[in-house]
């Protein structure tokens, strides 16, 4: 029996793809950056597999000095990577596509607009994206954790644009979770009902 993929049974239902916008993504597996206080634009590896780059000459990497976001307060001591600029964008490639993504995130809204996260298939078509609008007590390491999770291993880049948006502890999820799999059931079921219903 042949393997049908979450993809093409969007296709047959006439249905575009969407990833689930997630604020923590259970079974995610956390990379671990390496501490290299970078600036520059890279392509850089997170992990095997994964490679970060960046718009921006002056985007840090594994940086854990402090790092401002104005109102929002700022980090210092995390482990993470910026943009470094209020429009430039940051970029993970993954070399075998992911069923989620995320990242603990903080940028500076009110001086330098929004921040913009979105996920894309291995042809560059975008999936899904959201604009970031939480705002923090101004704390130091202040910040929340946002991503998208699919029903199936799509995602092939995770892209963070804007507002001096930074990112750490990202996550990756690279099958989906049994409940993703009942969702998609479901889905199918949906799907055999109404292909009854127009043969009837």
């Amino acid at each position: 029996m042949k393997k049908i993929t979450f993809a093409v049974l969007c296709a047959l239902a006439g249905l575009s793809a969407h990833a689930a916008t997630v604020t923590s993504l259970p079974g995610g597996a956390v990379l671990m950056m390496p501490e290299l206080d970078y600036f520059g634009s890279g392509p850089l590896s997170l992990a095997p597999g994964v490679e970060w780059s960046s718009a921006n000459g002056d985007a840090v990497f594994g940086y854990r000095g402090g790092y401002g976001f104005a109102d929002n307060g700022m980090w210092e001591g995390l482990t993470m990577a910026g943009t470094n600029d209020q429009g430039s964008a940051m970029t993970l490639a993954f070399s075998q596509a992911v069923a989620g993504v995320g990242a603990f995130f903080n940028y500076s809204p009110r001086y330098y607009g929004p921040a913009t996260i979105a996920v894309y298939d291995a042809n560059h078509t975008l999936i899904e994206s959201t604009t970031l609008t939480f705002m923090t007590n101004g704390g130091l390491n202040q910040g929340e954790f946002h991503g998208f999770l699919e029903s199936a291993p799509s995602i092939s880049y995770f892209t963070m644009t804007g507002a001096y948006i930074g990112a750490a502890d990202f996550a990756v999820q690279a099958v989906p979770e049994p409940g993703s799999y009942a969702m998609l059931l479901a889905g199918l079921g949906l799907l055999g009902i109404a292909a009854r219903r127009r043969q009837a």
